[in-house]
This record gives C-alpha cells, structure tokens and sequence, in this order.
C-alpha cells in the first residue's frame, strides 16, 4: 500500500464515523450537539507525496476536534500495545506533570479506542503520561473515545510523539524496531515517525545492534543524541563489549542519571582496551622468554630483563621472514 491509499482509506474510514459518536462515548457523556462535516481532511487529499505528514496530522487534529471529551476511570484504560518509552522510574518531568493536574487539573485529554480484546475496557493511543499521572492520584481520565484499527493507532501514537518532540532518539529508534517486527509497513513507520527512508533505516539498525536490555538500563539519555547512539551501536557489534556494557549496568554504585549512565558505557567501550601480558611459550630450555598482551588495541610483546643482549635485534631482523611465514600458511 502507497502512503497516498494508506492515508486515503484512513481518511475514508474515520470520516465515515467521525461525527457519530461511539457507543461507549454515548454510554459515558451526554449526547454531543450535531457535527460538521469535516472538509480539512477531504481537502487534503490532493496533496503530493511530501505533503503526507502534515495531512495526517491535519486529519488527527480535525477529529479529534470533532469528538465529545468524555471522563473515564483510569483503571478501565489498558496501555497500547506498543511502547514508546522508557520508564527510568525517576523522572522529575512526570512528577512536575502529576502536580500541574493535581493543581490545575488535565487540560488536554487523551486518545483511547473501545478495547479490541477486553469487553468494556479502553486502550489508549497516545497520552501515557497523563494516564499515569491520573491514576497515580486516584482521578478520572478526560478522553477521546474513537473506534479505530492497529493501524490508525499506531499513526495516532508516533504523530503525536513527533508533534512533541520530547521522545529521544534512543525511544524512537525502538518504538520504529517494534513496529517493523509486528510486521507494519515501513511506509507506515515513516509517517507515524515523520522520517524518511534513510533516516528510519539507521534508527531500526540502532535498535537491532543496541539490546534492549541494554538499552533500557541506560535509559532514554535524551542528551546523548543520534550521532553518539550510532557510535555506542558499533561498539556493541562486539560480544566482548555487551558483556562489558552489561557488567557496568549491573554495578549499583553507577550513576542513576540516564545521560550520565550513557557516557559511562560509551566512554568504557570506546576506551582502548589493556590486558594483563601473558607468559609467551619458553624456550627448549624451558626459560621464560616473553609475554603478550594489549594496549591501546595492538598486540604488545614484552621480553625478558634478563635475556641474553641482542636477542631482541636478532628477533626483529627476522620479523619479515616470519610473516611471510604466516602468510603463506594462511594462504593453504
């Protein structure tokens, strides 16, 4: 499906029940006085290609302008199925979120659906926060109740996370790996992500190399931006350097701040690792020789104090032959 007949038969299908409020929306409020026919997102139809984004949006705006507010208990409401962020269990700007509604109440309501699996529960699209802070406090939830598919939600859900710009790379890249392993099309991702084809590609690439384990004991690191995430995806290309990024997430003493966390990990993996030398073979005589080991990525040879005087000059007039030795032995 083109992302013009992706947002056409989306376009079609919300108009259709767009001014018909749902039974569960009837069930919780008042009727709500008759609605106008929504023209913005009919007009919308023409435009090109790269004006999908904004019809989208325009079409999200418009129907949810056209829909009663209803209140609704927050342990009705499950969570959408997909997750878009981090719960680091910290976060001063949720605290804040919780004391501006207990003060001031919840100014912008949510969107939820009629749950597809559970009779007379709601699933919501996007407003997480707010649903958790509501809950937390024991209020009720102001929603917008609407019918819509998998598909319209996840739309719903990215647009509205593009729209706040407040997701970290790290969130969007995993939020766009869970879609793509549902299965949903990439041309779908790159409008609910509003991104384009390369773009999407590196942030699914991230995911993919990045653990989410990892990830997530991190945390959303919102300073940390794209540019460092793909640097921490390439050290983690090594196995050695997921147990070693694991090893230091697991150490309670590390710092509980996400970007601090990050620059740990990144700074631990991009350091140049050393090992200890290890005795190298001894001579027929059974003395010791010399030890390898690694510093700054190269392998080190250490001889001896003790060896007789010369006998390093004598090893390295014969380095050359030695390779090419190797070499043709790697060449069988």
């Amino acid at each position: 499906m083109t992302r013009r007949s992706l947002i056409k038969s989306l376009i079609e299908e919300q108009l259709a029940t767009a001014n018909s409020p749902t039974p569960a929306a009837r069930d919780a409020a008042p009727q709500p006085a008759p609605q106008r026919t929504l023209a913005g997102p009919v007009r919308t139809m023409g435009l090109t290609l790269d004006k999908i984004e904004d019809e989208a949006r325009a079409l999200q705006a418009a129907l949810a302008q056209g829909q009663a507010v209803v209140e609704l208990a927050a342990g009705l409401i499950d969570p959408s199925f997909l997750l878009d962020r981090f719960d680091t269990g910290d976060d001063a700007a949720f605290e804040q979120l919780k004391a501006s509604i207990r003060d001031h109440g919840q100014e912008v309501p949510v969107l939820v659906r009629p749950h597809p699996a559970r009779n007379g529960r709601f699933q919501l699209a996007y407003g997480h926060r707010r649903w958790r802070a509501a809950r937390d406090l024991g209020l009720p939830l102001r929603a917008v109740v609407r019918a819509f598919d998998d598909q319209a939600l996840i739309l719903a859900q990215g647009l509205e996370n593009s729209a706040r710009k407040d997701l970290s790379y790290i969130e969007r890249a995993m939020f766009a790996r869970s879609l793509e392993e549902r299965g949903t099309d990439r041309q779908v991702i790159m409008v609910a992500l509003s991104t384009d084809k390369t773009e999407l590609s590196k942030m699914i690439s991230v995911a993919r190399a990045i653990p989410e384990t990892i990830a997530r004991s991190i945390g959303p690191a919102p300073k940390a931006g794209r540019r460092r995430w793909l640097d921490l995806a390439e050290q983690l290309k090594d196995r050695r350097a997921v147990a070693r990024a694991e090893a230091l997430l697991a150490d309670p003493d590390l710092a509980t701040e996400s970007d601090v966390r990050f620059l740990r990990v990144l700074s631990a993996l991009s350091r140049p690792r050393q090992t200890t030398p290890q005795p190298m073979p001894a001579s027929g005589q059974g003395r010791a020789l010399a030890s390898l080991g690694e510093e700054e990525g190269r392998a080190v040879m250490r001889f001896e104090a003790d060896l007789p005087k010369g006998f390093s000059d004598f090893v390295a007039a014969r380095l050359g032959a030695l390779f090419d030795e190797f070499q043709r032995r790697k060449a069988r």
